[in-house]
């Protein structure tokens, strides 16, 4: 195995962010391609590219492409996420088991969350991490595969702790809404997972800012009869409202 060679490549993944192994052999032009193909594995075995059809990926570069994804949504309608978040608060009862779904929203309501003694469960990333900074509240991180678009755990694996989780009140968070078709969001997991949450919690309450409204998503994980309590913002309309308490006269909005 060359080393020099190795670490060109490496150098050069690393300036741009990808290649393609038909560059490679154009600049390596001594050695086969698949003398190429297993300088990317390697490479990828220290963790330094993933390899993909026709070249690799620098991990830097993916991990910069999540980073950007996810903090994009988090910067975004920072008013609105706020305000719901504050309503929120009134509802996390103290000592009892709350579970916190993943979202940017659900990240304000988290930071907005007093430093009391909640039992919380989640399987967000970053509302984890947030909540650690806390004192007093007892957090568990619930594992499964990791969707980039919103750093939250599904899957099987999640399932399987969620089975052995007491949940009193469920905070959750979703990517559209429409009356007739209810909350949804966009990955099969993802939705699987939110169902089963919303069917094992005691209360549910929905955090929901405006700019979901209207906004069609592949796959329902509740509907309005699911839900005891919407918290949104201010920029809910009344014939919005009208027409969520005639197909749900029960739920609260707040």
């Amino acid at each position: 195995m060359n080393h020099s060679r190795i670490l060109s490549i490496k150098r050069l993944i690393e300036e741009r962010g990808r290649i393609s192994l038909n560059e490679l052999t154009r600049r390596f032009p001594e050695v086969s391609s698949m003398t190429v193909r297993r300088d990317l594995q390697a490479l990828e075995n220290e963790g330094i590219l993933i390899r993909v059809r026709g070249g690799a990926v620098s991990v830097k570069e993916l991990n910069k492409n999540v980073e950007d994804m996810y903090s994009q949504r988090a910067i975004s309608n920072t008013e609105l996420k706020k305000e719901i978040a504050v309503k929120a608060v009134e509802f996390a009862e103290r000592g009892h088991s709350i579970f916190i779904d993943s979202g940017s929203t659900t990240l304000f309501f988290a930071k907005e969350l007093p430093d009391l003694n909640y039992y919380v469960t989640t399987n967000g990333i970053n509302i984890a991490f947030e909540l650690s900074r806390k004192a007093m509240p007892v957090v568990n991180m619930i594992g499964g595969v990791i969707s980039k678009n919103n750093l939250s755990a599904s899957g099987s694996l999640s399932q399987m702790f969620l089975d052995n989780v007491n949940v009193d009140i469920a905070f959750m968070a979703c990517s559209g809404f429409t009356p007739e078709n209810g909350f949804m969001c966009g990955h099969m997991n993802e939705n699987e997972f939110k169902n089963n949450v919303v069917k094992k919690a005691r209360k549910r309450v929905m955090l929901m800012d405006t700019t979901k409204v209207n906004r069609s998503m592949p796959f329902t994980f509740s509907t309005l009869d699911d839900i005891d309590v919407l918290i949104t913002d201010s920029s809910l309309s009344n014939e919005m409202k009208q027409e969520i308490k005639n197909r749900a006269p029960n739920i609260l909005i707040v």
